[in-house]
């Protein structure tokens, strides 16, 4: 049936809006405190380990709590579930600026993660539960664009804010952005644009007895590993062959946003012509730039080539899955897009520490290469192999309006 873009006044607007916003706080949460490491060190005199394992905290939390949230929410609309998570975040982010040791500090930004995840799969499930069918792709990219965004704009922002005026304040700018969030989405968010379908425990579980979905969540953490490994390596290289002061770094940070906007652009355009021809084409893209720009490094130039590229590799696959998983019965789909979402907090972990390993090792670059290039074979054969077998996709039952 032909569909046509909703006008401006729709709520499909409002929406979009919201969850731009949205995803910009979360960004801004998870990012912000990176360029942030030696001044929240020196400050509550630990060491920078110490607060690099409360950024990988982060990760962990997210991974854990997204499945568990899926669940206990399951009979929930989304408006409901993401203003709730709104406030955990503003809680956590709040509680953050109070932390006095290492280890206070690990536990309250383990805590402030736990919704990140879900909020992600809840409102990718939301924008295209009201866009138009064939342009959920692009309106997904549009509302991803909030990462993108806090990245370029509000991240060196904080970053500025933390140093001139203490860390605690950079959380708790981050704290005062999802209250807005909060207030946005009880305010503009419709209620009830389509009927919560009532589920059960058994029936989200489901869902992931289809091996296929387990197949999919394996090939987009490889991609998601392999980008954040190497974009990770190649900071560390160009900071070991030459020392970056705080201003480059943060302007690493913004070409880290602009290659997640093209990816996010060009990832919602592609998804919806053709995902999963997409998925292949983007697997055999992120390969090629693993074995051509870590390969070279320390070249500077080629270090700030592949932060760029693997960027844009991340923040197409992680749209291209997403639509991909929609193909799946909507009565699993809380659960599936939130495992995929603690999918993406893994691979933000394990890309992370792969790449701490390599950079201790005394062949890096070959360590590197040793990591990554089987995870993104193994991610073009599990494509090859969904293609191959030719195994026909389930019926969407997703609302197409």
């Amino acid at each position: 049936m032909e569909t046509h873009d909703p006008p401006k006044s729709s709520p499909l607007w409002k929406v979009v809006f919201v969850l731009i916003l949205g995803t910009f706080a979360m960004g801004n949460a998870k990012f912000s405190i990176i360029p942030l490491v030696p001044t929240i060190a020196a400050d509550l005199q630990i060491s920078n380990q110490a607060v690099l394992d409360s950024v990988f905290a982060y990760f962990w939390g997210g991974f854990a709590g997204a499945p568990i949230l899926a669940l206990l929410f399951r009979n929930w609309n989304k408006p409901k579930i993401l203003a709730l998570l709104s406030l955990w975040c503003f809680l956590g982010n709040i509680l953050s600026s109070f932390a006095h040791n290492a280890e206070t500090l690990y536990w309250l930004r383990w805590f402030s993660s736990i919704p990140h995840a879900a909020f992600m799969a809840f409102a990718t499930l939301l924008i295209c539960e009201i866009a138009p069918p064939q342009k959920r792709g692009l309106y997904l990219g549009i509302i991803l664009l909030g990462i993108s965004l806090s990245t370029l704009f509000v991240v060196p922002f904080n970053t500025l804010i933390g140093m001139q005026h203490g860390w605690e304040i950079s959380f708790r700018f981050v704290a005062l952005l999802d209250l807005l969030i909060f207030i946005l989405v009880l305010d503009l968010l419709p209620k009830n644009l389509n009927p919560t379908i009532s589920t059960t425990i058994a029936q989200q579980l489901s869902g992931l007895k289809n091996p296929q979905v387990w197949q999919l969540y394996v090939l987009g953490l490889c991609i998601i590993t392999c980008a954040t490994a190497a974009w990770s390596f190649g900071i560390a290289t160009i900071n070991h062959a030459s020392p970056l002061n705080m201003p480059f770094k943060v302007t690493l940070l913004g070409i880290l946003g602009l290659g997640f906007i093209i990816g996010q652009i060009i990832g919602g355009l592609a998804a919806d012509k053709n995902v999963h021809a997409a998925i292949g084409i983007n697997t055999a893209y992120t390969l090629l730039v693993l074995i051509c720009l870590i390969a070279s490094l320390p070249n500077y130039h080629i270090g700030i080539m592949a932060i760029f590229l693997l960027s844009i590799s991340f923040a197409t696959i992680n749209i291209m899955m997403q639509i991909r998983l929609l193909d799946f019965p909507s009565t699993s789909l809380y659960l599936i897009m939130c495992c995929f979402n603690a999918c993406i907090q893994l691979g933000n972990f394990l890309g992370s520490w792969l790449s701490e390993v390599a950079q201790h090792s005394h062949q890096s670059t070959q360590t590197m290469m040793v990591y990554t290039l089987p995870l993104s074979l193994l991610a073009l054969f599990i494509w090859w192999y969904l293609d191959h077998q030719r195994i026909k996709k389930p019926q969407s039952k997703f609302p197409s309006s």
